[in-house]
């Protein structure tokens, strides 16, 4: 499980105000702010996220995987963006642990106990079966894969998009 949210972690690229990076197969890719489908990603989570938290409190039979992104700075000044497992919610605020190792932020660490606001968050995901929810960052990196990268993920991801 953890290898598959490293990997999800790593294909799922995401802007900052200059930048973000995010490691993908050994290279490090960037995501311009002005990029349109990436905003408009991250700008789909945030307006759906109301979704992820009645899916999160209804842990409906086959639900699983509940995990949202934030963006964490980095040295350099940009932003990384982690998946959090999500273990609570209240009033908004999300309780989780940090899921994937970073690359380069030093904010936070696989494992350690994190709270955040669902207005901070830059994506949400959970698993339906074997259909993924939510992902609008991992399907912007899964539409700009070749085939065989987009064949690799799903054999690797376990579920459908």
């Amino acid at each position: 499980m953890r290898l598959l949210i490293t990997i999800i972690a790593a294909i799922s690229l995401l802007m900052n105000s200059g930048c973000s990076r995010s490691k993908e197969g050994g290279n490090y890719t960037h995501v311009e702010s002005d990029d349109a489908a990436m905003n408009a990603a991250i700008a789909k989570a945030k307006a759906t996220s109301g979704d992820f938290i009645r899916a999160f409190h209804e842990q409906k039979p086959g639900t699983k995987g509940f995990f949202v992104k934030k963006p964490y700075p980095t040295p350099s000044g940009e932003m990384e963006h982690m998946w959090i497992e999500v273990s609570a919610e209240s009033n908004g605020v999300l309780d989780g642990a940090v899921a994937n190792e970073a690359e380069e932020t030093r904010a936070v660490k696989i494992g350690q106990k994190v709270s955040l606001n669902i207005s901070e968050i830059s994506d949400w995901k959970y698993v339906d079966g074997k259909k993924l929810v939510g992902g609008y960052t991992i399907r912007y990196s899964y539409e700009r894969m070749s085939p065989k990268e987009q064949e690799d993920f799903i054999r690797e991801a376990g579920f459908e998009l």
